[in-house]
């Protein structure tokens, strides 16, 4: 209704804009200067008359008089007053087709290149926001394709203008950004979730992995403070665990890796897959904390003197 009523002003505006001019009384500028040299020559042409019959040239003045006059009447314009009335009412008539025109143009350039479809769709997609919300249930076995999760995204977006303050939302559409490779989306979304609800460990954590790879070293520190904050509050969270010691190798502290990997192993079950893993990447660190010793006993050892030349 907001929409049509603005068309409606807009249209109006620029319809007294371009066609009020219609409106206005037309101005019979030959006419009026037509009357006025008819009268100022019939004023000379009466003063000649006069002055001739003061100096007796003229018999019949009365008779000149009076065709004077008769000849300025028949001069004088008597439908004057009838064409400035009907070129009103014709600025009226075209005043009304040209705000009615106007009207039908801009409707139709709106309904062909106007947003009216998009709209519809937009309202359609939020309407689906519990179906979705559905299908997140049968995730595992049947998964959203990217068309569904590009919907989903939309009518979350959608729904979080009217309650921006929705904190699972705003991590449901992180999750979603990551899956559709958005990373800002993801980032910004993770944000406004922890910070709703900043002691939820689920947005905190999500928050922490993504800043955890960002290029920034400024992003990487805070997800680092992010998932210590996780871990004092849970220590045996395994995905804050298993984030903080790859942080540990990627920086080169291969110790602190290894004890983090460590207490991972004593919290997961033996017949768990990422058991192996886990084993692994302790070897790798081990192999990398002997090498980084190595070179580290190597600088730290005194340079050789060469051996002196025998003399002959």
């Amino acid at each position: 209704m907001t929409l049509w009523l603005s068309i409606l002003v807009l249209t109006l505006i620029a319809a007294l804009v371009c066609f009020f001019p219609l409106l206005k009384k037309s101005v019979q500028k030959p006419s009026v200067q037509r009357d006025t040299l008819n009268k100022a020559f019939y004023f000379e042409r009466l003063k000649e008359i006069e002055h001739d019959e003061k100096q007796g040239l003229l018999e019949n003045t009365e008779q000149l008089k009076v065709e004077l006059q008769q000849a300025l009447l028949e001069d004088i314009p008597q439908h004057t007053s009838n064409k400035l009335e009907e070129g009103k009412n014709y600025g009226k008539l075209w005043f009304i087709s040209g705000v009615l025109a106007l009207g039908i143009i801009a409707v139709s350039a709106y309904f062909s290149v106007g947003a009216w479809q998009t709209e519809i769709m937009l309202e359609k997609s939020v309407e689906k926001l519990p179906h979705f919300f559905e299908r997140m249930k049968t995730e595992e076995t049947n998964p959203l394709s990217e068309s569904e999760m590009q919907q989903f995204a939309t009518a979350l977006r959608l729904d979080l203008q009217k309650d921006p303050t929705n904190a699972k939302n705003w991590w449901l559409l992180g999750q979603i950004g990551l899956n559709l490779d958005k990373p800002q989306m993801s980032l910004e979304s993770f944000a406004r979730a922890n910070k709703l609800d900043p002691k939820n460990n689920l947005y905190k954590l999500a928050y922490a992995r993504i800043l955890m790879f960002s290029e920034d070293p400024t992003d990487k520190l805070k997800g680092n403070n992010l998932l210590r904050e996780v871990i004092r509050e849970d220590h045996t969270n395994i995905d804050a665990l298993s984030l903080l010691a790859f942080s540990y190798f990627e920086t080169e502290d291969y110790k602190m890796a290894i004890v983090t990997w460590a207490m991972m192993l004593k919290l997961l079950p033996k017949d768990d897959q990422r058991v192996s893993i886990i084993e692994r990447s302790i070897r790798s660190a081990r192999d990398a904390l002997d090498a980084q010793e190595q070179e580290k006993h190597q600088q730290m050892m005194p340079a050789q003197t060469p051996a002196e030349t025998p003399k002959n």
